[in-house]
């Protein structure tokens, strides 16, 4: 197809758009990328932030999802990565993914986009004027394209709140953002403010070699990567049946349920870290180590902030710390698109008005699409891919969009659903159900599985897919760019989750000798019982009964 489309961002969004924009027939794709990498988020970067826009993992961050549901639905991750990634392990796995499927000549290195404007002839033809910047040459230049995505997420400008007292705060303040590990800090006392994975895992890091207090407004949820078991968390958690009886049991009891096991394996209510909503309300917080910090004192829980004083922080408790060397604010994102005139797009407390979180409904012509504006309980990854299939199929035709009175419909259902369930936190606004929302995107696309049909052909993979794990591979079964492999790599999660713990020769003691050994001390017990009472020597014993 001689049609020019655009994506901005070569992240885990972009690439997967580009490889899925390519598929559906696109021979003209250009992807601008800022930086000299591939990875977006998922590059750890040791020097600052070079734009205000720009988000990066720090040193030893590890994916909270595990590598069977981070996949994308064509491409597992080699079975000898861990179960739970290092940043390192994922941007690895991003090249070979653009290896594998010849992305890496879509893709333009040091070229920033600065703007993005409806053409002059919009109107008849939907088209789009990107301006960019190489930053290798300084050079800028203006470029016309049929279709364009908008690939760079929602990590976009840090939130950094305001407290009384700030401003003479005489100790170093800091996004979690910009922390790179514990060679970037000094000192020996540290707040950190916020209660989600990156405040989790920074306080633990930092617990390790100074005094830290962890300040939370509401408490949160903690969860941990692993299941009792021993198995991934999601591996129990994502899958049909799981959702099903999710849908029809009354959320009173299921979050009552979900309670009960969650203050099994981590004592909210002795730790003070009991939150005042529901544990479906928001995100639970990964907690590995974080039970550790606080036992040993390393970590203490502390309410809100209400002041800074020049050296120390007082609580809204009325506690006070002194000597404070260092602040971190893990306190999220606003959603940002600089590049975006506001009278285009104009994001307001992170809320987007957006049809299935990608199209905006005033638009005449819909040939500008957004990934990655969701946040699910799961990996972004395989969203991203779905969405880039359901946007190719948009702009090929194949798939026509309702008015724009129907998308705003659906806008104002899914806001309302929304605000029924979770609390009122900027990370809530764009939240979607992970399995459910691939499933409405996979229908439409056209390779949603059918299970009625599995369970008269394939009885074996329609259980497998109604009571294991729900991973995307699921969407390569069938429908357009069905992937062969797509039925063993299912069958095969198991192997891909136990392979890396394999590292050592297990020593097994034989079952079956010990099956014997026990049957023969037995045997030898109970005629040697029988010979002694049997005996002529033992009839006074058989006497006193």
């Amino acid at each position: 197809m001689e049609k020019r489309v655009a994506v901005i961002g070569a992240g885990s969004s972009g690439i997967t758009a580009v490889k899925n924009l390519v598929e559906a027939g696109f021979n003209q794709v250009v992807c601008y990328e800022r930086r000299d990498v591939i990875g977006g988020l998922w590059f750890y970067k040791e020097t600052a932030a070079r734009w205000n826009d720009e988000a990066s993992v720090n040193r030893s961050t590890v994916i909270n999802t595990s590598k069977e549901f981070l996949a994308y639905s064509d491409f597992p991750m080699p079975d000898y990565y861990a179960n739970f990634c290092h940043n390192s392990d994922i941007e690895e796995y991003f090249k070979k993914y653009c290896k594998h499927f010849g992305i890496d000549k879509y893709i333009k290195l040091n070229t920033e986009v600065l703007s993005l404007k409806k053409h002059r002839s919009y109107e008849s033809t939907g088209k789009w004027e990107i301006q960019v910047k190489d930053h290798s040459t300084g050079n800028e230049s203006l470029e016309d394209f049929d279709f364009v995505i908008v690939a760079n997420g929602h990590h976009g400008e840090p939130i950094l709140p305001k407290f009384p007292g700030l401003e003479n705060f005489q100790g170093v303040t800091m996004h979690s953002r910009d922390y790179k590990d514990v060679r970037s800090t000094s000192g020996s006392r540290a707040v950190i403010v916020g209660i989600g994975n990156s405040a989790g895992d920074i306080s633990v890091e930092l617990g390790k070699c100074m005094k830290v207090f962890l300040s939370t407004r509401s408490g949160a949820w903690f969860e941990f990567r692993l299941h009792p078991s021993g198995l991934p968390w999601d591996y129990y958690y994502h899958n049909r049946l799981g959702h099903f009886l999710r849908q029809i049991l009354p959320r009173s009891y299921r979050n009552s349920k979900v309670k009960d096991k969650l203050k099994k394996r981590f004592p909210h209510d002795l730790f003070h870290l009991t939150p005042d909503f529901e544990p479906d309300d928001a995100n639970p917080t990964i907690a590995d180590d974080l039970t550790d910090k606080i036992a040993s004192g390393r970590v203490v829980i502390k309410p809100n902030i209400k002041s800074f004083t020049k050296k120390g922080v007082i609580f809204e408790d009325g506690t006070f710390e002194d000597n404070i060397d260092l602040v971190v604010f893990a306190t999220g994102y606003n959603i940002v698109y600089p590049f975006i005139d506001k009278e285009l797009l104009n994001v307001q407390d992170n809320k987007v008005s957006m049809y299935l979180l990608m199209w905006l409904p005033e638009l005449t012509k819909n040939t500008l699409a957004f990934l990655g504006l969701c946040q699910p309980i799961g990996s972004m990854f395989p969203i991203a891919e779905m969405q880039s299939r359901f946007i190719a199929k948009v702009f090929k035709g194949e798939i026509v969009l309702p008015s724009k009175e129907d998308m705003c419909k659906e806008i104002c259902a899914r806001t309302k659903w929304q605000s029924s369930i979770y609390h009122d936190s900027p990370r809530n606004t764009i939240r979607v159900p992970w399995l459910p929302y691939l499933d409405q995107l996979a229908k439409a696309v056209g390779c949603k599985p059918n299970m009625y049909k599995l369970l008269v052909t394939d009885p074996r993979l329609f259980w497998r897919l109604l009571t294991g794990p729900g991973v995307s591979y699921q969407y390569r079964l069938e429908g357009p760019n069905a992937w062969p492999g797509a039925r063993r790599a299912i069958f095969t999660v198991m192997d891909r989750i136990k392979k890396p713990f394999a590292t050592r020769p297990l020593v097994q003691r034989n079952a079956s000798w010990g099956k014997q050994f026990v049957l023969m001390t037995m045997s030898f017990v109970v005629f040697a019982a029988a010979t002694f009472f049997a005996s002529e020597d033992s009839k006074w014993y058989l006497k006193c009964f």
